[in-house]
């Protein structure tokens, strides 16, 4: 139920949003238990979904599992082999939601023997926002606390990630929240009534400080607001709209269309005609590591909650 009463979110607003954080902590506090070498990135994405599940909430988006270099947007799908190798940095990034209304949160586990440093700067610029965080601050502090914090470190903020302003079964709405100052966003003021997920990113001094796409990141959404006149395609369009409504999803979540013969057709018939984009995954430019922190925060009339 979406309610607003003259500017305030609703005790159910609230409530759902309480929920799909508890979920959301869950699957990261879960996440440190079973990341390791050697394990499976299918096998840590299932168990982590599975985890939001339990409490009540359904997954916002597919768990991503990025390895060093790669920065976001990447899962497994059906048949990813994939594990986590020896000496590497993990981030976990999970979404949950509850009835539409969603919570977002990522950390960095390190399976190295390096890269503390890196993974401490993100946290503590989280941290930092979390402590000066108030209601109609503007995004350019938000911003200049986190350049702040990465850069005291002598590390680059990665300047084309960003966070994101939500809103209920959108993940992705209103404006960004980057990672690096920007005077145009001293106006820009997070208000009563959303939530937004800010996640700092960060890499080592001789990285870009910027990500480039690469396609094959397994997450996919649909962006038509219409299905296919007819057919097979028609068919599967309506059934990720009703599962999903426009979240991203995974080809690991349609595992009971795959003994239809034409599921397979269908759904790169939606992909090449548009009706479906996918996400490509994003890797640091010089190919250095990454690390990523985030916590959603939900704005109401006289407070901030941070539901992760």
């Amino acid at each position: 139920m979406y309610l607003w009463c003259s500017g305030l979110v609703s005790d159910e607003v609230v409530e759902a949003y309480r929920r799909a954080g508890e979920a959301a902590k869950a699957a990261i506090n879960r996440a440190f238990e079973i990341v390791r070498a050697g394990v499976s990135i299918k096998d840590v994405c299932d168990d982590l979904e599975r985890k939001i599940v339990e409490f009540g909430c359904k997954p916002a988006f597919p768990c991503n599992i990025c390895i060093n270099e790669v920065a976001a947007h990447y899962t497994a799908d059906e048949n990813t082999r994939t594990i986590i190798p020896d000496n590497c940095i993990v981030k976990v990034d999970v979404g949950a939601h509850y009835d539409g209304y969603i919570a977002d949160a990522a950390v960095t586990i390190n399976l190295s023997s390096e890269h503390e440093d890196l993974i401490k700067s993100v946290r503590e610029a989280i941290d930092n926002v979390s402590n000066d965080i108030e209601v109609g601050v503007s995004v350019m502090k938000i911003s200049t606390i986190i350049e702040k914090t990465i850069k005291s470190y002598g590390f680059k903020p990665i300047k084309n990630l960003c966070g994101h302003q939500m809103d209920r079964y959108k993940l992705h709405t209103g404006f960004a929240i980057p990672n690096v100052k920007q005077v145009k966003d001293v106006f820009t003021k997070l208000y009563p009534g959303y939530a937004y997920a800010i996640e700092p990113f960060a890499t080592i001094d001789s990285g870009k400080g910027e990500v480039n796409g690469v396609r094959g990141g397994n997450i996919f959404k649909l962006v038509s607001p219409r299905p296919p006149k007819m057919g097979a395609a028609r068919s599967l369009f309506l059934a990720i709209q009703r599962r999903f409504n426009y979240l991203p999803f995974t080809r690991r979540w349609l595992s009971d269309f795959r003994d239809n013969p034409s599921y397979s057709k269908a759904f790169y018939q939606l992909l090449d005609r548009g009706y479906i984009t996918e996400y490509p995954y994003m890797v640091e430019g010089n190919g250095k590591p990454v690390a990523q922190w985030e916590h959603t925060f939900l704005i109401l009339e006289k407070e901030v909650v941070r539901v992760t």
